[in-house]
């Protein structure tokens, strides 16, 4: 086939391959003569006369013209690689349109009409079909530029009849570029409609064959191998908008279907669930506003203990003290006695602490959550016996005092178990400070329990369900895992911004 130039470099070589070597011979030839005969007065046919002109006249002129063929006839194969690289570029474009434009929609019939009008664009045709393929039969469902004749008696093509047919039976490319030639095929539905080149394209999806696109002209048409190429590729796009289309219309038609059923079980569940929810949200404003009372009556009797029955204690001891400093004269009974109510103050003394501890740690208010549960964790250990050691990682900081009344509380809630039920020998609380909560871990090395059996009996996990509430109250999160025979860990995590 032979490529016209279409670059400046071989436009300019296409003339010049002739016109310089003439010009080349023209002036070698002037030169010899100006300076050979004419100058240094050597005859035509003299050696130096001669050889001067088969060197400038043949020799230079002829290499020029071999240098410049070569020249032009790559500057030749470089417009021809440049134009094919053009026209791919060209058709990915043109393919990347045509999917763009399948896929606008997920209605089939628009999805159809958009892929035969593109393709007839993109092959400058004006008459095409598509077929899709149901029950064995390729139905017709979009036509452009055909007769009212053709449509009727060509509504549906068996599987394997005709050329679409054949082209959705075997998945293969199959082209015609003009019926008048080819034999047995003058009697065909597409030669009765006057068309002479036809093409078939299989429409299909990764797995299976859908359709066809047919399209036709009504004159001889040579369809190159890119064209080729790039109808077989957008048959794969079409097959897909198709098959997403036909996705879609089934997903739409089950959602009405649900969405109906929805309805009617909607509206006989929407007076429940706002009763529901109403209920719901009360009992727990009743329940965070309970905790609020309870932590509140808390502080205030143990800040009066604090500041009235401790103070009077501390007090008599002063004065029984300054009593048996006075009665050392007289020591027959009054000093065993008054030393006997010093020790009882003393006791007193130390159980005040004690409940005032137990209804509202002081170092709760006054340092904050991990001072309070070190204290509190050395009492535990004191009194129960049960090694208690705790461990604080980052930097604990206060938050809000709900929230550390809730920590502390589950905390004690969780070390009360372990004393009561868990038989246990160590416990460790681990806590962690990180940026956006706080997490507490008490461990126990005791019998542990089976914790769905719990759970299903209500009255005897009431103080779980305490914890629980405590935390959600809060926005924290608290997990109990446990197993018999392996110890109990119970993990709270409380937000601290």
């Amino acid at each position: 086939m032979m490529v016209r130039p279409t670059s400046r470099m071989s436009s300019w070589l296409s003339s010049s391959r002739w016109i310089i070597p003439l010009l080349l011979g023209f002036f070698g030839f002037t030169y010899i003569v100006w300076e050979s005969v004419l100058t240094d007065g050597y005859p035509i046919t003299s050696l130096q006369t001669l050889l001067g002109l088969l060197l400038l006249v043949v020799a230079g002129p002829a290499l020029t013209a071999v240098t410049l063929a070569w020249a032009y006839r790559t500057a030749l194969m470089f417009d021809a690689a440049e134009q094919e690289r053009k026209q791919e570029h060209q058709q990915l474009i043109t393919l990347n349109q045509i999917g763009e434009e399948v896929n606008q929609s997920l209605e089939l019939d628009a999805v159809l009409n958009r892929a035969i009008d593109r393709v007839l664009e993109l092959l400058n045709l004006q008459s095409g079909e598509v077929r899709l393929l149901e029950n064995g039969q390729l139905v017709l469902q979009t036509a452009r530029s055909l007769s009212d004749e053709f449509i009727s008696a060509e509504r549906s093509v068996p599987l394997g009849q005709c050329m679409c047919g054949k082209a959705a039976q075997t998945g293969e490319l199959i082209v015609i570029e003009d019926i008048g030639r080819a034999a047995r095929l003058d009697r065909m539905a597409c030669a009765c409609e006057n068309f002479r080149a036809v093409l078939s394209v299989p429409v299909r999806t990764a797995d299976r064959i859908i359709g066809v696109v047919h399209v036709a002209s009504r004159a001889p048409r040579v369809f190159n191998l890119n064209e080729r190429t790039l109808l077989v590729a957008l048959g794969h796009q079409i097959g897909v908008a198709i098959e997403k289309a036909r996705l879609h219309a089934q997903l739409k038609s089950l959602n009405q279907q649900l969405e109906q059923r929805v309805i009617e079980r909607t509206r006989e569940l929407v007076d429940a669930k706002e009763e529901l929810t109403r209920k719901a949200d009360a009992l727990q404003q009743v329940l965070v506003e309970e905790r609020r009372v309870e932590e509140r009556t808390r502080a205030r009797i143990a800040h009066d203990l604090h500041d009235s029955v401790q103070q009077l204690i501390v007090g008599a001891m002063f004065e029984t003290q300054a009593a048996r400093d006075s009665l050392t004269q007289h020591p027959d009974n009054t000093v065993p006695r008054l030393t006997a109510a010093q020790d009882l103050l003393r006791r007193i003394e130390i159980e005040m602490r004690r409940a005032i501890y137990s209804l509202r740690p002081v170092a709760l208010d006054a340092h904050g959550l991990a001072p309070a549960l070190r204290e509190y964790a050395e009492s535990f250990a004191r009194h129960s016996g049960i090694v208690c050691n705790l461990s604080v990682e980052g930097v604990p900081r206060r938050f809000s005092p709900d929230g550390e009344v809730a920590a502390f509380r589950i905390v004690q809630e969780a070390l009360n178990n372990v004393k009561v039920h868990a038989q246990a020998q160590h416990v460790q609380i681990h806590l962690v400070w990180s940026v956006r909560d706080m997490r507490a871990d008490i461990l126990d090395d005791g019998n542990g329990f089976d914790l769905s059996e719990v759970t299903q009996q209500t009255r005897t996990h009431l103080g779980l369900i305490g914890m629980q509430e405590r935390a959600e109250a809060v926005g924290g999160a608290l997990s109990i895992t446990s197993k018999t025979g392996e110890g109990t860990r119970v993990s709270l995590k409380v937000p601290v911004n």
